[in-house]
């Protein structure tokens, strides 16, 4: 009897083993750590799901719909590539934790974009390797983009009250959204959050404090020149392109009240409480004119180096000194007209422009104060792209130059929010 060569005996074993060994689409030896992707979520059990971690994670999904999502996606799988940018990610850890789960836990990582229903997935296995495939799956996909959805918060009249100066401001960002080769990348916008937070007090005023935020409308998310922390949520809009979401008044209403718009870290503190003061501290610079106000004669003795412009020659003509502590940008003096039709009320003209007023060099102005009511004033563009403006008046107690901030009517007349 003739004997087989051992390599025919050794290959005849292992195909044995293979065929009594792991069934289709389970890993061998039930060993997580041999198994793709399709096979880890073929297989993958409810106990198994320690954290599922998505954007806003206000819509609750148990480990048990998780698993039998996963199980029914694992069946889906696609050599098809999406078609666009990953917008949306979920992260499901099956080690780690409690505390902390990090990449180098076993874990699945899921990403999406507006293709519907195309899913790009990777796993993790926890010991070095990883697998990536993609998915068709309807249920998954949405999951996953669910995760966006916006939560909207208005307070109706609230924001129909000062909805002229909050679609102006719209607007503008909208505009200001371009890439080299387009300029009308966002093309409208709606309002998801705008309510009162509080109400803050101190001996400079009362301010009130409203949350804000627009989401931008977009035919083309792909030519978005994407910055730090912006994102598109479940329903396709930019958000959180506007940095600055606290909308602060300051006083009483009245029809057009002192308002700025301050960033997000606004309540930055260790405490509520030291957020609080830390906001109070900084609505007030905020409200604190960037221009001071000086006759001349008092402070111009020193100072060789200034702009000068002359905006009047009637008698008796002043002289009046505007300087600044930091620079200020779109720096403009102007010729103030009020009108009294309904509510008190002024447009302006432009008389005098600097791209910057520097600390270094202030502007000597030369003007006529006729009577009550003011006829020049400046503005500037602050921090948050608003445009501040001042009218110049003198005071009826001591005689002194003072700023009084006013809106002109170009920033209080109702605007339409090209939706």
């Amino acid at each position: 009897m003739k004997r087989l060569p051992i390599i025919v005996l050794t290959l005849a074993l292992c195909l044995l083993t293979a065929g009594c060994g792991a069934k289709p689409n389970e890993p061998a030896d039930g060993d997580s750590a041999k198994a793709g992707i399709v096979e880890r979520m073929a297989t993958v059990k409810a106990e198994e799901i320690k954290y599922i971690s998505s954007f806003f994670s206000r819509e609750y999904v148990s480990a048990e719909d998780m698993a039998s999502v996963l199980n029914a996606a694992a069946e889906h799988h696609s050599e098809q590539p999406g078609q666009g940018l990953d917008h949306y990610t979920m992260e499901i850890y099956l080690s780690g934790g409690p505390d902390a789960y990090n990449s180098s836990d076993e874990h699945f990582v899921f990403f999406a974009g507006l293709d519907e229903n195309h899913i790009n997935g990777i796993y993790f296995n926890g010991k070095g390797d990883s697998h990536r495939m993609s998915f068709e799956d309807e249920t998954l996909y949405w999951l996953i983009r669910n995760g966006y959805r916006t939560e909207v918060q208005v307070d109706k009249d609230a924001y129909e009250y000062h909805q002229a100066i909050l679609d102006q401001r719209a607007q503008r960002l909208a505009a200001q959204c371009a890439s080299p080769s387009r300029t009308d990348i966002l093309t409208g916008y709606e309002v998801v959050q705008f309510y009162q937070k509080e109400v803050l007090t101190d001996e400079s005023g009362s301010y009130t404090v409203y949350c804000w935020e627009p989401a931008f409308l977009t035919a083309s998310p792909d030519d978005i020149p994407w910055a730090g922390g912006m994102y598109l949520d479940a329903d396709g809009r930019l958000c959180a392109y506007e940095q600055y979401t606290y909308f602060v008044t300051k006083g009483e209403p009245g029809d057009f009240p002192p308002y700025r718009f301050l960033p997000l870290d606004l309540y930055n503190g260790e405490t509520e409480e030291a957020g609080k003061e830390h906001a109070l501290q900084r609505i007030r610079q905020a409200f604190e004119p960037a221009i001071q106000a000086h006759w001349a004669e008092d402070v111009l003795d020193g100072i060789s180096d200034y702009h000068e412009v002359s905006v009047s020659t009637a008698e008796p003509l002043a002289r009046v000194l505007l300087s600044c502590e930091y620079a200020v940008k779109d720096f403009k003096v102007l010729g103030i007209e009020a009108s009294m039709s309904s509510s008190l009320s002024f447009s302006t003209e432009e008389l005098y422009a600097l791209d910057e007023l520097s600390p270094d060099r202030p502007l000597l102005l030369n003007m006529t104060f006729y009577g009550l009511l003011p006829y020049y004033g400046v503005s500037y563009v602050d921090d948050s792209g608003e445009t501040i403006s001042y009218s110049i008046n003198m005071s009826g107690k001591d005689g002194s130059v003072i700023l009084t901030e006013f809106l002109p009517y170009t920033q209080c007349g109702t605007a339409p929010n090209g939706r």
